[in-house]
């Protein structure tokens, strides 16, 4: 798990370096960079890249000519909104295209003749379609936020109430979906 946690939070990256650096152009084309060198690296190392960092690279290019031709409008502003959009996006749109995010992350870690297995493929989607209805409760929450209907303290224990949701989801469904299909075996 430990592992897995590891290749997600390199795809985290380009959001954490990003929206530190000031002006946010300059910001945004480093996240673009970074993004881009991540989205490089994981489809020479594995094959394929994850939907997320796919995700990103459109969206810190998108960013960045936005950040440099309206440099009054404060896209920084609304990190939270957009971090939450493009996870919620990412993880809906693995589901749509039957390759879901968690399955992406899982397989650079475990053994490749237990990718193929029914228990590892329904654990997965199990685990993507949790995390994405984490991610659009946090993106609703993020949303009140911005428009100002919720506090920042309230709405974001909401969003990290969400997290906390996905987390021990993902803790919890593998040893249950594990026990469902060791009884329907028999």
């Amino acid at each position: 798990m430990l592992a897995t946690l590891f290749w997600i939070f390199v795809d985290l990256i380009p959001f954490f370096v990003a929206f530190q650096i000031e002006p946010p152009a300059l910001g945004f084309g480093i996240g673009f960079v970074l993004a881009l060198l991540i989205y490089l690296f994981q489809k020479k190392k594995f094959g394929e890249v994850t939907t997320i960092i796919a995700i990103k690279v459109f969206y810190f290019f998108c960013g960045f000519w936005i950040a440099l031709f309206f440099p009054t409008f404060h896209l920084f502003d609304f990190t939270q909104l957009f971090m939450y959009g493009i996870l919620t996006l990412a993880a809906v749109w693995s589901l749509v295209i039957k390759k879901p995010f968690t399955l992406q992350y899982a397989k650079k870690v475990v053994a490749p003749e237990f990718t193929q297995h029914p228990l590892f493929l329904a654990s997965n989607f199990w685990l993507t379609l949790i995390w994405a209805v984490a991610f659009g409760l946090s993106l609703i929450c993020s949303a009140l936020y911005a428009m100002a209907l919720v506090s920042g303290e309230v709405g974001v224990t909401l969003v990290h109430a969400w997290n906390l949701l996905g987390l021990a989801a993902t803790i919890l469904v593998r040893p249950i979906a594990r026990r469902y299909f060791m009884n329907k075996q028999g």
